[in-house]
């Protein structure tokens, strides 16, 4: 009787192991590669298309706010100039759309990497950065200037 119990009990350990061992793997949405591959490349290389394909990734994430790290290293290790925007776009992003305002020290800082990508030619950059002057939102209002930043920004986009 003992055997049969000794081999039941190391059937079923030898089965919850082989469950154990199962990991899942996390796709990016539009199923190109894992969201960890994404993130090594992006963290160890620079990798461009895998820093766009990790931007794709956190659309619909819940937790998008993690995007901003990977734009920070973007930006600052391999000065990509979409990630100077997108470090901008984060920053504020957190701020509106929980409707809360946004502190100086943050939109100092938003501003200072709107303007880098900017300095960079980066075309996103230019026309929010217009915007932005033509609003009076986070800059003070100056037309001229942001009717200057949005003919550059469209001229940078072709029409």
């Amino acid at each position: 009787m003992k055997p049969i119990y000794i081999l039941i009990l190391i059937v079923v350990c030898s089965i919850s192991c082989q469950q154990k061992e199962k990991h899942i793997e996390v796709y990016s949405m539009n199923n190109t590669r894992p969201i960890k591959e994404l993130k090594e490349l992006v963290l160890l290389k620079g990798d461009t298309a895998a820093y766009d394909e990790l931007a794709i990734a956190y659309l619909k994430d819940k937790y998008n706010e993690e995007y901003l790290l990977y734009s920070f290293v973007m930006a600052n290790k391999y000065n990509y100039p979409r990630a100077y925007y997108q470090v901008y776009e984060c920053l504020t992003a957190v701020f509106e759309l929980r409707k809360i305002k946004i502190d100086e020290k943050t939109k100092a800082l938003a501003i200072k990497y709107l303007k880098e990508g900017v300095d960079l030619n980066e075309r996103q950059s230019i026309k929010e950065l217009g915007e932005l002057y033509l609003e009076g939102k986070y800059v003070p209002k100056d037309t001229i200037l942001g009717k200057k930043l949005s003919e550059k920004g469209s001229r940078l986009r072709g029409f």
